[in-house]
């Protein structure tokens, strides 16, 4: 059975796939940490913090009093990669399996 993932990555996963694809742009505000709270039944704390990760993670800035806007395509690889490893962490993988699959790569 597969396990659900918890709703603050969910609610990261869903807003960095709308930036992803461009239906929200550079600039675009997002929707207010309430509106999204009552909108999938969830702590305001809870998207709060998915929110703030996409702040770490290089897809939105914080202002504050105002809320959330998209920042510009992300060309930061670092805050790519980081992304990334975020997810696979957040998908249950290891630290150490994924050190192992970038080590095989790098020997490749």
């Amino acid at each position: 059975m597969a396990e659900k993932k918890p709703i603050f990555i969910q609610v990261k996963e869903f807003y960095e796939h709308l930036i992803d694809i461009g239906a929200l742009k550079e600039g675009d505000e997002m929707p207010s940490v309430r509106a999204v709270a009552l909108e999938n039944n969830a702590n305001p704390n809870t998207i709060q913090r998915a929110f703030s990760l996409m702040v770490e993670d290089g897809y939105l800035e914080s202002i504050p009093k105002k809320g959330f806007y998209v920042l510009k395509k992300k060309t930061n690889k670092n805050a790519y990669i980081k992304s990334i490893v975020r997810k696979l962490l957040d998908e249950g993988y290891t630290k150490e399996q994924i050190i192992k699959v970038v080590e095989e790569l790098d020997n490749d």
